[in-house]
């Protein structure tokens, strides 16, 4: 059984085309579980429909309150029991065999590996407007992203190239994620740091998601140039203490060397 992890927050404009979009998939094996993070618009009034439509649908009621969307993701982690799990956002749209064809991934990496070994799998993104126009069809192409660096955890750390709701992966690398001990770290690049140093990464070279542009994005997609290099680097600072964290959590790597290998990763994408 999988489970679909989806957290929400004033999401009514487009959560049912999104959850529609699941419930379509060729793959109808998984239980998607949702956490609303404090929501004041009819999200939840949407999602308790569809919940009421397809018993695949379950909302947690935690009691918690506001947390903030990593934490939140990471909180239906902890409550999550299936076999792999998946990261959903509340506004993209799924193309129809998104999760069969992660599973296919998985099950080339599963045969070289044993069921204790984290494993994870990662797909190429079509890049959409509101209306899901296309903008590019590819992220990878878009921000100039290399996926085979996720084949090296301290490169990934550097630069993460995993984007959570593409991604498919097992219990052993929900296991290898909790406790979510750096908060400072977006969830997905979380996940995949720690499955990418205990165990086992792949990617598909394709996209299995239409990643919605707009303007309340939570986290979103630029093309990336000089110009949105530039304005990257005047946040350096906040950076190099993220690195000192991360240095102190997963060892073996220095926040000078992560440095260095941001820096050569961003040349490589601005100069090819």
């Amino acid at each position: 059984m999988i489970d679909i992890l989806m957290s929400t927050f004033n999401g009514e404009r487009y959560i049912g085309e999104q959850i529609r979009s699941i419930l379509g998939q060729s793959f109808a094996e998984f239980r998607l579980a949702v956490r609303d993070d404090g929501s004041t618009d009819r999200t939840v009034a949407a999602i308790e429909e569809f919940r009421r439509g397809d018993e695949r649908v379950t909302l947690l009621r935690d009691g918690e309150g506001n947390l903030g969307l990593r934490r939140s993701f990471m909180r239906l982690l902890e409550a999550s029991e299936g076999e792999f799990f998946m990261f959903a956002d509340q506004d993209d749209v799924w193309l129809p065999e998104k999760i069969e064809r992660s599973l296919e991934a998985m099950k080339k990496i599963e045969s070289s590996s044993d069921q204790n070994t984290p494993l994870l799998v990662f797909t190429d993104l079509k890049v959409v407007n509101e209306q899901l126009e296309t903008i590019d069809d590819s992220l990878w192409r878009y921000q100039r992203l290399r996926p085979e660096i996720s084949q090296d955890w301290k490169r990934l750390l550097a630069q993460n190239v995993v984007t959570g709701c593409t991604i498919l992966a097992n219990r052993a690398a929900a296991r290898a994620a909790l406790p979510f001990a750096l908060p400072e770290m977006m969830h997905d690049h979380w996940v995949a740091v720690n499955t990418a140093k205990h165990g086992k990464i792949g990617y598909i070279s394709e996209p299995t998601v239409l990643y919605r542009q707009h303007a309340a994005n939570a986290e979103g997609s630029r093309d990336f140039g000089l110009k949105y290099a530039a304005g990257k680097s005047l946040g350096l600072g906040d950076r190099i203490e993220f690195y000192k964290k991360a240095v102190a959590h997963f060892g073996d790597v220095t926040a000078a060397e992560l440095l260095r290998l941001k820096a050569a990763e961003n040349l490589k994408r601005l100069f090819g």
